[in-house]
């Protein structure tokens, strides 16, 4: 038998950690077996569907992810923010020879890849572009057309060694449409007639639901956060690639 002291062979923390996780899984099944699975989530997703018409969207997603839940939705793009911030600082640097000269390292695209891309770089970059624009009326949204924008163009770097991202132009596309987000919040937090952050203060009739012009602010909205995600992940593709 070892010779080391209990105290020494479990550690306190260790324990401490151990029954509090035990503690949360039996609140959660008590929880579950008390209302049932979708008990506790069934009245709030009734309720916001029964409040989907406030908004004038046709899609509830956009409404609870625009408008009823503006707070995560600001965490989320701050956490994307600070994603490629930390992926720049990593593959900010690049190899160089005994001269100072960075050493290029992409090895030439085969023929396949730039026709490819030719082809498909236009058609990505307009259905993200209808991703965003419809995000109010179906699935989709600024985050999903935002990732379709930066795909287009990370193809498009790929294709072309020589084809690189300005990171002064992306900065800024990524201060205005961060800064926009901010501002209709606040904007929709002081108004009297909304009094929340992220308030639709924008006229938005329910006999319009359904059309591209709808839900007041919450299309434009969507195309703030698309430009956002759409610089920030097109970021994260061209530091990586410029440090393979």
């Amino acid at each position: 038998m070892s010779q080391v002291p209990l105290r020494k062979r479990v550690r306190v923390k260790t324990l401490l950690l151990v029954l509090l996780c035990g503690w949360l899984l039996s609140l959660h099944l008590t929880i579950l077996l008390h209302h049932g699975p979708d008990g506790a989530s069934q009245a709030v997703g009734d309720a916001l569907l029964a409040r989907n018409a406030e908004t004038g969207s046709a899609n509830a997603v956009t409404s609870v992810v625009v408008s009823y839940r503006g707070f995560d939705t600001l965490g989320e793009v701050t956490v994307l923010f600070l994603a490629a911030t930390g992926i720049g600082m990593l593959f900010g640097s690049r190899p160089r020879d005994e001269q100072g000269a960075r050493v290029p390292v992409r090895s030439p695209p085969n023929e396949m890849m730039v026709t490819g891309t030719r082809l498909l770089f236009p058609v990505l970059l307009l259905f993200g572009v209808y991703i965003v624009v419809h995000g109010h009326l179906s699935p989709g949204g600024g985050f999903q057309g935002g990732v379709i924008i930066a795909t287009a163009f990370f193809l498009r770097m790929l294709a072309d060694p020589g084809f690189i991202l300005d990171h002064a132009r992306i900065g800024l596309l990524e201060a205005l449409s961060g800064s926009g987000f901010v501002l209709f919040g606040l904007i929709g937090l002081v108004l009297l007639s909304t009094g929340t952050f992220l308030g639709n203060f924008l006229p938005h009739p329910v006999s319009a639901m359904g059309q591209l012009l709808s839900a007041g602010v919450i299309p434009l909205i969507y195309m703030l956060v698309g430009v956002k995600v759409g610089a920030e992940v097109g970021a994260i593709f061209q530091d990586m690639l410029a440090r393979d």
